[in-house]
């Protein structure tokens, strides 16, 4: 036997009797030590298999050091993995590619690589990059502003349920900003995304209903979205929920108040074609 194969025969055996340690990690594994915040665990996994090439670890390493889960938190070392999940197709993380390059993040800004990389995910339906150029082409960000694109990509994210894109279509009907202003549809909009506990959402519809503006005035309605967005420390909201108390009946101000700190969000599903395992 040759010392090629006499070495390769014993280090069989080392692996089948567990006294080497095994290279090949496992995504699954690695997910599971994750759900227990086993952080520590889940890098190693994740690591070892974002090392053979795999896209779903390489994205799910790169991650873990952007928040510093189980490792040093380390920016640049995040979009290095990321990037090597984006190009293989992972549209998650194409689209915090996408992010990175838009906020600068880890890497040197670039709004146009951003709307590339964007673009790559919204193709593959991913809403959050969809909601991404939306507001590139609201801004004119890497691209020609053209708010009737930021109204498509937009449109396309607040379908599947995502309420960011939700405000921003509501902030446009109401503004008259690539459609024609509407205020009924308006608040459609940030209803739907206070629906789902968008703060910024639910103090736009609170001032609606403060007003009469495309719904009915309500009062009551009003300080009760208020109260929603205050709880989550929305400024708009807390000063306009202040001078609104005045106006009702301390009865009114307690029942509201009550059913604020009952109020659960809808869980909606947004649909995100390469969410994590």
């Amino acid at each position: 036997m040759s010392n090629r194969t006499n070495g390769a025969f014993l280090w069989a055996w080392a692996v089948l009797l567990g006294t080497v340690p095994m290279l090949f990690g496992d995504t699954a594994a690695g997910m599971r030590a994750f759900r227990q915040k086993d952080y520590p665990t889940a890098y190693l996994e994740w690591k070892a298999a974002a090392n053979q090439g795999q896209a779903e670890a390489q994205y799910d390493l790169g991650m873990l050091y952007l928040k510093g889960l189980g490792v040093a938190g380390d920016a640049g070392e995040a979009f290095r993995w990321l990037r090597l999940a984006a190009e293989q197709g992972q549209a998650d993380a194409q689209f915090q590619v996408g992010l990175m390059l838009e906020k600068g993040v880890g890497v040197r800004q670039d709004y146009a690589e951003a709307q590339l990389w964007f673009a790559l995910a919204a193709e593959r339906g991913d809403a959050e990059a969809e909601a991404g150029l939306g507001a590139l082409y609201e801004q004119g960000h890497g691209v020609q502003k053209d708010l009737g694109r930021a109204v498509h990509w937009y449109k396309l994210a607040a379908d599947q349920g995502l309420p960011e894109a939700q405000y921003h279509l509501g902030l446009l009907a109401e503004r008259g900003r690539g459609v024609p202003r509407d205020l009924a549809q308006a608040t459609q909009w940030y209803a739907r995304a206070a629906d789902q506990g968008h703060a910024p959402a639910q103090s736009r519809l609170g001032s609606c209903y403060a007003v009469g503006q495309g719904v009915d005035k309500d009062q009551v309605k009003a300080y009760f979205w208020l109260t929603l967005a205050s709880k989550q420390h929305d400024k708009d909201a807390e000063k306009q929920r202040a001078e609104l108390a005045p106006k009702l009946s301390p009865d009114e101000v307690t029942r509201t108040e009550l059913s604020a700190a009952e109020w659960k969000p809808k869980p909606v599903q947004v649909y995100n074609p390469a969410a994590v395992h």
